[in-house]
């Protein structure tokens, strides 16, 4: 079998096990995997526009629209109109996300360990690196792809 279906195929399982996990971990809180990245990032970016948000984490605006609805709904996330932009919607963690983002940063460490169990230090760097890697190639491919098909 080609050896590219070897790292799709192992690229999509891993994906698929940390939606899970994080599914798993974060159910108490009426959360999961689909939400656990945004609160997080509001959190650690107070006052982030959900554009900026967007950007942040590679998503489209209606992926993120949802994702801070629900986060809004929970109490988790509170929104306010921008002072200079009114058009512009910035995103601030409410005291209420405090215990969620914790259990949220304690799953995080956990799903990290439990991918690097029995690794080396090195092959732990080695790793990130590499995975960095086929992640900005990723990006880089895709823009390629849309340049040429869109003629830009």
């Amino acid at each position: 079998m080609d050896e590219s279906v070897f790292l799709g195929r192992n690229i999509s399982v891993a994906y698929r096990m940390a939606n899970r996990f994080y599914d798993r971990a974060l159910a108490d809180w009426g959360i999961g995997c689909g939400q656990q990245f945004f609160l997080l990032r509001v959190y650690e970016h107070q006052g982030i526009s959900m554009y900026d948000l967007a950007r942040m984490g590679l998503y489209d605006k209606g992926t993120v629209t949802r994702a801070v609805q629900k986060l809004e709904e929970l109490g988790y996330v509170r929104s306010e109109a921008d002072a200079h932009d009114r058009r512009v919607r910035r995103l601030y963690a409410t005291e209420g996300a405090e215990p969620v983002v914790r259990e949220g940063y304690a799953a995080r460490l956990r799903w990290n360990e439990l991918l690097t169990q029995g690794m080396t230090p090195e092959e732990v760097e080695a790793a990130k690196g590499l995975i960095a890697r086929i992640a900005e190639n990723a990006i880089l491919a895709l823009e390629q792809e849309e340049k040429e098909n869109h003629g830009i």
